[in-house]
């Protein structure tokens, strides 16, 4: 048995003990607290309605005083009489009033479930009545048990909801305010701050109009400083609680005190001020000490009430028992025979509410039988949408990069052409348009993987420093055509290596960078990094974009992130896909963080968002490849597209690589078994045969030139299936030239394939 048990047993004893003095104490102070039955008007089986509302209404009032005397014993005792007569009233009022009374006072000794039954009760009665008034406070009553169950959050939101019409009909100003109050908190508890702000609102409403009643402003400040935790505002927050706090401070709301502080406390925590937390420590214990010696003040007088009661029912029981005995004495005979007559009906009874569960259970079984048929339909068909969903973006990687990849290729080559110079300006603009289309369509494949949870998490080492100047070098040209000043501010304690996943942030910063650079004009950009934690090789980044391009109109500042809503700049002449701030948001959803926008209409607009990441000390640089060490080597393209082959040519041509061309994947095992080359960059999807059956073939007789995939499809649908046939390396199309020189030269100097098709 542990220490607790011990203790509650020895307090058991000791109020049973302690019970049979009471009963001494009760007769002494008879003089001085009148009994219900001398305070209540005689009735008898024949009065009228209006004498039985004349003793509900005084036993209502005798039952309120002892209530809040917290003389419990006495209000339960005259409980089942004052419901029984107050529903003989036909009163919906008093059977709302008693049913108040006696729920509250069942809370008081923690019986939960027979307050909700009693307060069910009262709201059906108050229903067919039609009592808009007991039908509210029978609502209220129900919201507060569910309130304290934390199962029933939201069922407590909608018996809130439900009450705020009634309310509102009724003008009911008081009740509006503890309606939207309750909403605030609850929202807080769920960590809903929007919601919360719209509550916290009306509450300041309904606040002013009865006067603030200091006890309802501390609890509305209070829901107030919730709300500013929530949305990461600690300071707000502190001013709110503080506020609390100065209302509270040597009163009798030591509840509401204790709230204050302890929101003050997790406020400083998340500012990590720890002078400022021993400081409120201090002042939390002094009164949560004297809350906890409350709280074991009632339970020990809610176990005595519960003790008390029972013993008092025990005494009327005795004396009814007496009564029944001398009425025996006289209809012995009648009695007997209604006696009988009650277990026959109870049998009766019990047989009928048997047979109709027993039949109702039948239905149940059936329906959730056929309930678990439809979910494994519907289970069935999710999941043949999902694979259809995912072959449905294969195609459209395949059938759209693969045309894209002729014209990115072809519009570079050409821009290369001293004999084109005067058409730059138009090939500029072709190239423009492949580069937008190939965005979209990364963009819908990237949100594809990020709902999948199929998105790249690999860690590599890089430099942060060369990987923001990367960025803002791929903005050059918009950067140049707006006339904006692009400048990066990367704090001295941040550390020059990092290892973590630098794809994520590379489209972090490309979309929240490229949204920058698009909307303004003439203006400054700026790129912020700095560090707000370096604890055990892992450092906290805090990343800041800031534009002075036209701002978000506050309306407009909840949608931005939505999927295909796109930031309209002044002129309107700027189109987007409107996902490049979702990913964003997914993308930081996924690494456990997120992202917060503030913004002024003609001012400009700042974005903020935290990384971690690891630090590395030292690590050694790449080198850029020399590309004339494909001069004079042999590779064979493999390639069913004419224009593809074409483009694929004339970039290996202009480093004088010797190329041959095989249509599809039975002459490239026909020409790799009778000539040599150094390479071989092969198509996957392909007529007659295609790259994975090509690849494996070959690998039979030869197993050392090295085969890069050269596909539109993409990587990671693939990537297993390509490394497991014998393939070195991938390629995906439209691909940035200098990377894919690069590609090959490291592919020709060093067997890559090991490595990768562990990755793979």
């Amino acid at each position: 048995m542990n220490y607790q048990s011990k203790i509650l047993i020895l307090l058991t004893c000791f109020l049973w003990i302690c019970s049979f003095g009471q009963s001494e104490q009760a007769n002494q102070n008879s003089n001085t607290s009148k009994s219900l039955s001398e305070v209540l008007p005689s009735i008898s089986k024949d009065s009228t309605l209006a004498e039985i509302s004349n003793h509900v209404e005084t036993m209502v009032n005798w039952m309120t005083t002892e209530y809040y005397k917290s003389n419990y014993v006495e209000t339960l005792i005259y409980a089942e009489k004052g419901l029984y007569l107050s529903k003989k009233s036909k009163n919906s009022k008093y059977i709302c009033e008693v049913s108040t009374i006696v729920g509250n006072t069942m809370l008081r000794i923690n019986d939960t479930a027979g307050a909700k039954k009693i307060f069910l009760k009262a709201l059906d009665e108050a229903k067919i009545a039609n009592d808009s008034s007991s039908i509210l406070k029978s609502i209220g009553n129900l919201a507060n048990i569910y309130y304290y169950n934390p199962k029933y959050k939201y069922k407590t939101v909608e018996k809130y909801r439900q009450s705020i019409n009634i309310a509102e009909k009724l003008k009911d100003t008081s009740r509006l305010f503890i309606i939207h109050h309750n909403l605030a908190r609850i929202f807080n508890e769920l960590k809903m701050p929007d919601s919360s702000r719209h509550q916290i609102k009306k509450t300041q409403e309904y606040l002013d109009k009865i006067g603030n009643p200091p006890h309802y402003k501390a609890s509305h400040l209070h829901n107030y400083g919730r709300m500013y935790l929530l949305i990461n505002e600690p300071d707000k927050a502190i001013e709110k609680f503080e506020q609390t706090i100065a209302i509270c401070e040597n009163t009798e709301y030591v509840e509401a005190l204790i709230e204050g502080y302890e929101g003050y406390k997790e406020a400083l925590e998340m500012k990590k001020d720890y002078k400022g937390l021993y400081d409120i420590n201090k002042k939390l214990q002094i009164y949560s000490e004297k809350k906890d010696n409350d709280i074991a003040k009632n339970i020990t007088d809610a176990v005595s009430a519960k003790i008390n009661i029972e013993r008092y029912k025990d005494q009327i029981k005795a004396k009814e028992l007496e009564e029944k005995l001398l009425i025996q004495k006289a209809e012995r005979k009648n009695i007997l025979l209604i006696f009988i007559a009650g277990i026959g009906l109870f049998l009766t009874i019990i047989l009928v509410n048997t047979y109709f569960a027993h039949k109702k259970k039948k239905v149940l079984v059936k329906d959730l039988k056929e309930k678990n048929k439809q979910y494994l339909i519907a289970k069935e068909e999710s999941e043949k949408l999902a694979k259809s969903k995912e072959k449905f973006f294969a195609t459209v990687s395949h059938e759209l990069r693969t045309p894209l990849y002729g014209v990115i290729g072809l519009s570079s080559i050409l821009m290369e052409n001293e004999e084109l110079k005067n058409h730059e300006k138009d090939l500029k603009s072709l190239k423009f348009s492949a580069n937008y289309l190939l965005a979209l369509i990364n963009d819908l494949l990237q949100m594809n993987k990020i709902d999948n949870k199929s998105f790249n998490k690999e860690e590599t080492v890089f430099n942060l420093k060369e990987l923001i100047n990367t960025i803002i070098f791929s903005f050059e040209y918009i950067k140049l055509q707006h006339g904006n000043d692009i400048r990066i501010s990367i704090s001295e304690n941040s550390p020059e290596f990092l290892k973590g996943n630098s794809v994520m942030l590379s489209q972090i910063l490309m979309n929240l960078i490229g949204n920058a650079c698009k909307f303004t004009e003439d203006g400054t950009i700026e790129i912020i990094v700095n560090t707000n934690s370096n604890n055990n090789n892992i450092v906290e980044l805090s990343f800041t974009i800031k534009d002075t391009g036209p701002g978000i109109e506050e309306n407009k500042l909840k949608g931005i992130f939505n999927e295909f809503t796109q930031i309209n700049s002044s002129n309107n002449r700027y189109q987007g896909t409107g996902l490049g701030l979702p990913i964003v948001k997914k993308l930081l959803n996924q690494s456990g963080s997120s992202i917060s926008v503030e913004s002024e209409v003609g001012k400009g607009t700042t974005f903020n968002f935290n990384l971690s990441f690891k630090v590395v000390e030292q690590h050694e640089k790449i080198k850029k490849t020399d590309t004339t060490q494909l001069a004079q080597k042999r590779i064979l393209i493999v390639e069913d597209n004419r224009i593809n082959q074409v483009v694929t040519k004339k970039v290996l041509n202009s480093e004088n690589v010797n190329s041959d061309i095989a249509k599809n994947g039975e002459e490239a095992v026909y020409m790799v078994r009778n000539s040599y080359y150094d390479l071989i960059l092969m198509d996957i999807n392909m007529p007659v045969k295609n790259g994975i059956e090509a690849t494996k073939e070959i690998r039979v007789f030869n197993n050392t030139t090295p085969i890069v995939a050269l596909t539109a499809v993409e990587i990671e649908s693939q990537k297993h299936q390509i490394f497991e046939c014998g393939m070195n390396d991938i390629v995906l199309k439209p691909y940035d030239i200098d990377l894919f020189k690069q590609t090959i030269i490291e592919n020709i100097l060093t067997d890559k394939r090991k490595f990768l098709k562990k990755l793979g």
